[in-house]
């Protein structure tokens, strides 16, 4: 370990480091600039940045991220703080390096899921359903590049496109009028918007008036299609209960449910898990996931628990900026802070529904195991505590 005030050479020893801390810099550039330049240098591009920011200001902390920071601490911070941040950061480093595909790789291995359809559905919208679908197809893509799919299935307004940055010139509106693409692979394929990182899009309808030539018959048979041209296919289903999403949720391996942590939304998944468990065809292929979207803890995890009757499967954390800043760029958190805690989750979250982890050598592969859903015990004892 080794500091230096210098500018110049703070900048010239990082390279022989594993993790740079940037804190007050003398002179005329800030912290700010040598972080930028660190990341414009290809030879320090992939090595871990944490920096100090001098106040908890949302603005500093957004210029260091712009500038392509990894992790930001703010003064006064404990030393416990610090080194803790230091560590979990050369974990997600170390981790996300791992995953990349090796230089030398010209043909990724197909991935051992069980998993080809996973569905992201809310019965509440504002829940998180595009941005965890979008970020979890992303994952994928980075395993198995133009083997990938993303569907927009939310006919009204999907924002697929505009997580992704994208500009629509074909939507499932043009294929519901093709007959021929909804039963050629190769021809759906050429429908399909193309994002740099390899994943491709099949977009919402640009209008709701649009959206109402997508039939449920059109939804069956492109699931069956999808499946011939790709590894991998995640459905963003949105939040409205209809034919052409029960039919989703049906012929999926398995679904992802965002819920957060609020009254609202815990009775919409509660009113829905009485209507699954009822047909009982869906609900035993759902993963729960609490999408903290506030700052300070409303309802425990004990509390959402019962009101789902199972356990949550994953969390993702409260992030001030992070989840704002993705959308209104239009670069998902695992592309554009893909060693943050907010991307480490959702890689995690992606790892457990296409049930993708690692095994240990000589052990055999097998599916990632899912909770299985009670009964739900209803809300009456969360309310009685207001």
């Amino acid at each position: 370990m080794t500091s230096e005030t210098d500018p110049g050479e703070a900048f010239r020893s990082a390279a022989s480091h594993q993790l740079i801390v940037l804190d007050v810099i003398a002179g005329d550039r800030s912290a700010a600039d040598i972080c930028r330049e660190i990341r414009g240098t290809a030879s320090m591009a992939a090595i871990p940045v944490l920096c100090v920011a001098q106040s908890d200001t949302v603005e500093e902390r957004i210029a260091f991220f712009e500038a392509g920071a990894d992790e930001v601490i703010a003064k006064p911070f404990d030393a416990r703080e610090l080194e803790a941040r230091v560590e979990a950061l050369l974990v997600r480093f170390q981790r996300s390096r791992d995953l990349s595909p090796s230089a030398g790789s010209t043909e990724p291995e197909v991935p051992t899921g069980r998993n080809r359809i996973v569905a992201v559905f809310s019965p509440k919208g504002g829940v998180g359903t595009t941005t965890i679908a979008t970020n979890m197809s992303l994952v994928q893509a980075r395993q198995r590049p133009e083997r990938v799919l993303l569907i927009d299935l939310e006919l009204n307004f999907g924002q697929i496109a505009t997580h992704l940055n994208l500009d629509v010139r074909l939507s499932l509106a043009d294929i519901a009028r093709d007959e021929t693409a909804l039963n050629e692979p190769e021809i759906l394929r050429t429908y399909a918007l193309r994002h740099d990182s390899g994943l491709h899009v099949l977009a919402s309808p640009p209008t709701p008036g649009l959206g109402e030539l997508v039939e449920p018959s059109h939804v069956t048979q492109l699931l069956e299609t999808v499946v011939e041209a790709y590894d991998s296919v995640i459905v963003d289903a949105g939040s409205v209960l209809d034919e052409r999403t029960m039919i989703v949720l049906e012929r999926a391996d398995a679904i992802v449910l965002p819920v957060h942590p609020e009254m609202a939304a815990l009775k919409a998944v509660h009113s829905l898990l009485d209507y699954l468990n009822g047909i009982g065809t869906v609900a035993g292929k759902m993963t729960f996931v609490v999408n903290n979207m506030f700052a300070r803890e409303i309802l425990r995890m004990r509390d959402v628990e019962s009101a789902l009757g199972t356990k949550v499967s994953d969390e993702l954390l409260y992030d001030p900026f992070l989840y704002l800043k993705a959308v209104n760029e239009g670069v998902p958190i695992v592309l554009g802070s893909p060693r943050s805690a907010a991307a480490d989750r959702l890689t995690r979250l992606t790892e457990r529904v296409f049930g993708a982890r690692a095994v240990s050598p000589g052990a055999a592969p097998g599916p990632s195991p899912t909770p299985t859903p009670r009964k739900p015990r209803g809300l009456a004892g969360i309310l009685r505590r207001g």
